[in-house]
């Protein structure tokens, strides 16, 4: 019996191992950004508000600081927020996920919003969303 006691724990190690993510050097996944935006539906006089949250990627300088392009289709222009950050200390600066925005549309009908995050001139992840908007 005990050649078979280790022989089931070395399969039941084989096992955990086959399970276990491989740590292989392979790239971490791509960043992905959803955007969102509360509500989706209203009136002109509706101020809705947009959520872009970034996942995947590392936690890295690549992320560190990111500017936002914000693009309204009623507008036909954009309006880009860039902010001065401090240094980037690897394990100790807080990369931020997440982005906001408010806005109000003048005219009904549908209005694709978009985000664009960017490292300098280095697009990093895009998102979009239409929104619908209705008579008072």
């Amino acid at each position: 019996m005990p050649g078979a006691w280790r022989t089931l724990r070395c399969l039941a190690v084989a096992l955990l191992l086959a399970a276990a993510p491989a740590s292989n050097g392979a790239a971490p996944p791509k960043p992905k950004l959803t955007l969102k935006a509360l509500p989706t539906h209203g009136t002109t006089s509706t101020l809705f508000i947009f959520q872009a949250i970034l996942q995947g990627g590392e936690d890295s300088e690549d992320l560190y600081c990111l500017g936002t392009e914000w693009i309204w289709e009623e507008q036909l222009d954009s309006s880009i927020n860039e902010t001065e950050c401090p240094p980037y200390v690897p394990g100790e600066t807080k990369i931020d996920r997440s982005f906001s925005e408010e806005q109000s549309f003048r005219t009904p009908g549908p209005h694709l919003v978009k985000v664009v995050l960017r490292k300098g001139e280095k697009q990093i992840a895009t998102a979009s969303i239409t929104v619908r908007v209705r008579e008072e």
